[in-house]
């Protein structure tokens, strides 16, 4: 039997009646909804985590690439690689700039200084000399000192307002390398700075709360890093160029723009190689000036110029500031004719001719170099003035000028002895530097010694190097070298005749062996020369005969002339070497720091007085300068303590007048290579140690008997006391002449110095003073000194308290016991005084 299922039953909802329905349907409902529910929920969680790991990963994904830029942010940081060559070169330029104000603070403090102690002292002289138990004289020479005092100590106020006044001038576009040096100095800065930063914060931590302030940094990394993977925006960027710290100078103009607005002529660029066509230049020799060369390809003779082509900008300037500093009083400044003007690239160079009718000349417009300079609104590192000479043209009323930007110092140049194979250092002689005008400067040993001042490190060096190099060429060259700062001259060991670097009292006695050897070569010298009839090297082919050159070259003088053993022979062996030794081709070359003079100074003033050149360095003292140039020079505006210390090798020479020059550079494989140019050169033509015989080695050695002439020569027994150095033989050798007029003076024969550089004249009017009951009235020591001439004697007596800056009470009247009346006359204590300075 085959069972059916009933057929489903279908309710129409319409017709059901819904009270029964309820009951049955409420609880199946009730389950399903309570599935979906959960169901929902398990979903929403599904969902809520899985947008929340994708969040979490979003999130810590920003983070770590934030993080990564971060910290390539701050490596580029540390290297400075974010950093733009314009900011490199402002933050460069800005360093410099504060570098020269800590200069000029730092001379402003120390000016400040000094005129606070003479101020000082000025005082304290007023108070010595008004005191209860001074007496008249006292107090009037109190005040006198005392107003001396204040005068020198305005002058450096003066100075301390002309340093506050001083515009920048320092400004120079910075070499690639110089930016690529600054760039790794920033890097080096930011580093130590962060490795602070970052003790500074280790310290923190361990003092305030260590794992909590440790867990606030890192959070802060974390919030940096999300921030930075968040918002790509906030990335780190080049930063802004700084401005300069001063206005700089505006852009120099271009060479072609320069040479369109010159006048016809060549341009003169300083430094660089002259152009054919006319140009500066300095005849060769130790008295060399300004000149004009024309040009080599003859040119047809210009028409006369009119009035109006000598007239242009530089010279309109230049004649208001001339006659704004009382260089000229009436008239203008005018071009030696239209082309004698060449303008360069920040600076101009001219032949001018100074107006007629009001009595000026090239001599007195000279001195008025500073004032003029200020009114130009420059200084006397970028303005300069020299006379014409005669063969170029010059007259009393030529003079040649130079104005720049920038101090023409500032770009050193290479020595042309580089791939020279010989050098006349007789006729033609070393090129040792150059001046402001582009001309080379050589140091003629025909007629010229030289001593060398300046502090370490300002370039003493270097002019050595270029004078023993450009000597060496020149094979007449015997080149004595005494170093006293070994080893800073070793590289010529092997080509010098005589090398003396022994420390000590060792190298001392060699050095007094070689000059003594020089010194009795002085004999022989002059024996050959008088057999010709001649009292000095007139005729170069005599150099041969007379057995070469001598080239003595000390350097650091100190060393060897302080010796206790031996400087003091020493000494007047350079003495004698300076008072003759040119005539006879033995040529003296001294550098020391500090040129002291005096019984204990190092060097004597028989040597710094017969040498001819004296090139002063930058110093640190006015007062050195003095004495490495004259004295008065830092009053004229010649002071060597203040060139800039940056610029090595610059100097102040002094020759015929004063001028401001530049060694040349040469060093680095330029030197090696004429080092060996040099040893191939003399070893070819058997010239180097060894290779000839040379007596003043043998004379040193005592190897062989010495050439004629080479005994030494008798000089006159060291005095028992201050005074007995003045007797009738010492005034013998230290007359003009050597010759004795048998005690008769008309005021010439007692101009020499005794070896502790004290003047004859001065100890034996002291002497005559002193036995006279110590005061004497000029006539009468006159006689007693045997001058015919009273007045003569004046000059020449009050000549040299000048120059030691000592001044006669009451100018010079005094009271006689025994005379009728008051005269002009002399103190014995006056005397004595400026006998302790020139010893000092």
């Amino acid at each position: 039997m085959t069972s059916r299922l009933p057929e489903r039953i279908v309710f129409d909802a319409e017709f059901v009646d819904d009270e029964p329905t309820i009951s049955t349907t409420t609880d199946t409902n009730a389950a399903a909804a309570a599935a979906a529910a959960a169901a929902d929920r398990s979903g929403l969680v599904a969902r809520t985590a899985t947008f929340l790991s994708a969040a979490a990963l979003r999130e810590a994904t920003a983070v770590r690439e934030g993080l990564r830029v971060l910290t390539s942010e701050r490596t580029g940081w540390f290297n400075s690689a974010l950093v733009t060559d314009a900011h490199v070169r402002a933050d460069l330029l800005n360093d410099r700039y504060a570098t020269w104000q800590q200069d000029q603070a730092r001379e402003a403090q120390r000016l400040t200084e000094k005129a606070e102690a003479l101020e000082k002292s000025a005082d304290e002289k007023l108070a010595e000399g008004s005191a209860d138990d001074a007496d008249p004289a006292d107090h009037k020479r109190a005040g006198k000192d005392a107003e001396k005092l204040r005068s020198e100590a305005a002058e450096w106020r003066d100075r301390i307002r002309q340093i506050e006044l001083q515009p920048y001038t320092g400004h120079r576009e910075p070499t690639a390398a110089e930016l690529a040096t600054h760039r790794k100095r920033m890097g080096n800065r930011r580093r130590w700075k962060a490795i602070a930063a970052t003790l500074a914060a280790g310290w923190g931590m361990l003092q305030f709360g260590g794992p909590t302030l440790l867990g606030g940094l890192l959070s802060g990394l974390v919030a940096v890093g999300w921030a930075k993977g968040r918002f790509t925006t906030w990335r780190a960027a080049p930063p802004e160029v700084p401005q300069l710290d001063y206005a700089a100078p505006a852009a120099p103009v271009t060479a072609s723009a320069s040479a369109a607005a010159s006048p016809p002529g060549a341009a003169f660029i300083p430094n660089q190689a002259a152009p054919a066509g006319p140009g500066f230049t300095k005849p060769a020799g130790p008295g060399f000036t300004a000149s004009w060369t024309p040009a080599d390809t003859p040119s047809p003779a210009p028409a006369e110029p009119v009035e109006g082509e000598l007239d242009c900008e530089e010279t309109d300037q230049l004649t208001e500031a001339m006659l704004a500093a009382g260089a000229i009083s009436e008239g203008t400044v005018r071009l030696a004719r239209p082309d004698s003007i060449t303008r360069v690239p920040g600076g101009w160079l001219a032949h001018v001719v100074l107006p007629k009718g009001d009595g000026v000349t090239v001599e007195t417009v000279l001195p008025k170099l500073g004032q003029v300079a200020g009114e130009m609104g420059l200084d006397r590192a970028r303005f300069f003035m020299d006379p014409v000479h005669a063969s170029a043209g010059g007259n009393a009323k030529t003079i040649a000028v130079a104005a720049f930007q920038e101090d023409p110092f500032t770009t050193p140049r290479t020595s042309p002895l580089v791939g020279m194979d010989t050098v006349d250092v007789w006729e033609h002689g070393i090129p040792v530097a150059f001046d402001a005008f582009g001309a080379l400067v050589n140091l003629v040993l025909k007629d010229t010694s030289l001593a060398l001042g300046g502090a370490s490190r300002s370039g003493k060096g270097a002019a050595l190097r270029g004078i023993i190099a450009g000597a060496l060429l020149d094979l007449r060259v015997n080149l004595r070298l005494v170093d006293g700062k070994a080893p800073g001259q070793d590289r010529w060991r092997n080509l010098a005749a005589t090398f003396i670097d022994e420390p000590g009292t060792k190298g001392a006695k060699r050095t007094r062996a070689l000059l003594e050897a020089l010194v009795a070569d002085l004999d022989r010298r002059a024996a050959i020369l008088k057999r010709y009839g001649m009292e000095q090297i007139d005729d170069p082919d005599l150099i041969a005969e007379l057995g070469g050159l001598e080239l003595v070259v000390v350097d650091e003088a100190a060393a060897t002339t302080g010796d206790k053993k031996h400087g003091t022979a020493i000494k007047e062996a350079l003495s004698s070497l300076a008072a003759r030794g040119l005539a006879f081709g033995i040529i003296l070359v001294i550098a020391t720091q500090v040129v002291t003079k005096g019984a204990d100074g190092v060097l004597p003033r028989l040597v710094t007085g017969n040498v001819t050149w004296k090139w002063a360095m930058r110093v640190t003292e006015t007062t050195e300068s003095n004495m490495a140039l004259s004295q008065g020079a830092a009053k004229a505006g010649w002071d060597a303590s203040t060139l800039d210390p940056a610029i090595r090798g610059m100097g102040i020479l002094l020759a015929d007048r004063y001028r401001r020059i530049r060694s040349l550079w040469l060093d680095g494989p330029d030197l090696l290579t004429l080092i060996d140019n040099i040893t191939r050169i003399r070893t070819a033509a058997g010239r180097l140690r060894g290779q000839w015989n040379d007596p003043i080695e043998a004379a040193m050695r005592g190897l062989s008997t010495p050439a004629p002439g080479h005994a030494p020569s008798p000089r006159p027994a060291p005095p028992v006391d201050e005074y007995d150095d003045i007797d009738e033989g010492q005034d013998d050798e230290f007359g003009p002449e050597g010759e004795d007029d048998g005690g008769e003076h008309d005021g010439l024969e007692d101009d020499g110095f005794t070896a502790d550089g004290v003047p004859v004249l001065l100890l034996r009017a002291h002497e005559a003073v002193a036995d006279a009951g110590g005061r004497m009235h000029t006539g009468p020591l006159a006689e007693a000194l045997g001058y015919e001439d009273s007045r003569k004697l004046g000059i020449a007596l009050n000549g040299l308290l000048r120059e030691v800056d000592v001044e006669r009470p009451a100018g010079g009247q005094l009271r006689v016991p025994g005379t009728d009346k008051p005269g002009l006359g002399y103190y014995a204590d006056t005397l004595a005084t400026a006998i302790e300075r020139y010893r000092g």
